[in-house]
């Protein structure tokens, strides 16, 4: 039996991608951070385990327990976000090919929507998009990013789906 997953699917991690920059109010992301919520956007109930909650948070702590558990049981989180990482890299070398991302961006290690203009049918799509319309999916987007990433009191030790302990402590 065949069961299709979006985590497996290179053509929706561009999508998602694409969700995420349009979407976002930050200006460029860094890959890693963008690896992360690219997870999150695939598995939003996981927001619920970012433990201990970060203080600018707090206050979506309601809003994470509605988001709805899914019917799939996740085991290894860690082993997925791994196994992501190609397809997303993928992803991105297609939207670079595509000059939709910006090179010189990449090259510093962060994604930065260009100014090419996106096909009037998938702009369309991004911009109808119910994911982009729900209050966690702006959390991961707008919200996460601004919370520190690295070191022993940052998001990937927080979340616990990257290591962290051979980071840079931030001043």
């Amino acid at each position: 039996m065949l069961i299709y997953h979006p985590a497996q699917d290179v053509n929706h991690c561009v999508y998602r991608t694409l969700l995420l920059l349009e979407h976002t109010v930050h200006n460029d992301i860094e890959i890693d951070l963008y690896r992360l919520l690219d997870f999150y956007i695939l598995f939003p109930h996981l927001l619920k385990q970012i433990t201990p909650l970060p203080a600018e948070l707090r206050t979506y702590k309601k809003l994470l327990m509605l988001i709805p558990e899914p019917y799939e049981t996740m085991r290894n989180t860690k082993r997925i976000i791994h196994e992501l990482e190609p397809l997303q890299t993928v992803a991105l070398q297609n939207l670079l090919a595509k000059k939709l991302i910006d090179l010189e961006s990449f090259k510093s290690k962060k994604i930065r929507r260009t100014e090419e203009p996106l096909p009037d049918e998938l702009l369309e799509s991004i911009n109808s998009s119910k994911s982009a319309e729900e209050e966690w999916f702006r959390l991961i987007i707008n919200e996460l990013p601004t919370i520190n990433f690295g070191g022993k009191k940052g998001l990937k030790k927080r979340t616990g789906l990257m290591e962290f302990r051979y980071d840079l402590e931030s001043k």
